[in-house]
């Protein structure tokens, strides 16, 4: 472990863990109450979809309908918060560069992109999900729908809903404070025919800090 002096931290921030999430790829792992990730889109227009669990009871998950109703919503931004099905917050948004994020468990999978686009065996967020969480015990069916960071959903006036090209560039980031002790997993959305990761799915890198108390 060592001292971040990350932009937009505290100096007493502590680096816990770094990881990266190649293209298409996945990754999971655990936070504590207070811990903050970062998700850092490294190459710009490129979406999170992060599902949570409570570390201590995997029956409770997060969830989009509760984020969107209790927020108000469908654009959680700085200051808000991400709740789970039993309307516990499970993160604090502390700091959001891009602005742009959307909780309405919106994912693409096997079966989505079939019917969507006729295509059988396309890489996909809930496959990857799966296989970031089959150590943890959790199943393909237990899988809540993601709360995503920086993907950019335009609400039309007639009723459309446009899933458009992310407006986050290179560097930008997203903060989470978590608000309970925590399971996390995170796809690097693989998803290459729509806007959705400006048609080129590419990396994320994820940080997550612990604040020490301060002398």
């Amino acid at each position: 472990m060592k001292t971040q002096q990350a932009a937009g931290l505290p100096d007493n921030a502590e680096e816990l863990q770094s990881l990266h999430i190649p293209a298409r790829g996945y990754v999971s792992f655990t936070m504590r109450r207070s811990n903050i990730l970062r998700i850092i889109d490294t190459e710009g227009q490129q979406v999170a979809d992060l599902v949570a669990f409570n570390l201590h009871d995997y029956k409770e998950r997060v969830n989009g309908e509760s984020t969107m109703l209790l927020g108000g919503t469908y654009n959680p931004r700085e200051g808000d918060i991400v709740y789970s099905d039993d309307c516990n917050p499970m993160f604090t948004i502390i700091d959001d560069k891009v602005g742009r994020n959307y909780p309405g468990a919106l994912m693409c999978s096997e079966e989505m992109n079939l019917v969507r686009y006729g295509i059988p065996g396309t890489h996909n967020c809930r496959d990857n999900l799966t296989a970031a969480l089959r150590e943890w015990g959790i199943g393909k069916k237990d899988i809540p729908g993601a709360f995503t960071p920086f993907m950019n959903v335009i609400h039309h006036p007639d009723g459309r809903a446009e899933i458009a090209a992310p407006p986050s560039k290179a560097g930008d980031y997203i903060d989470l404070r978590a608000e309970m002790d925590l399971l996390v997993a995170i796809s690097a959305c693989p998803q290459e025919r729509n806007a959705v990761n400006g048609w080129n799915p590419t990396s994320l890198d994820c940080v997550v800090y612990h604040l020490n108390e301060k002398k």
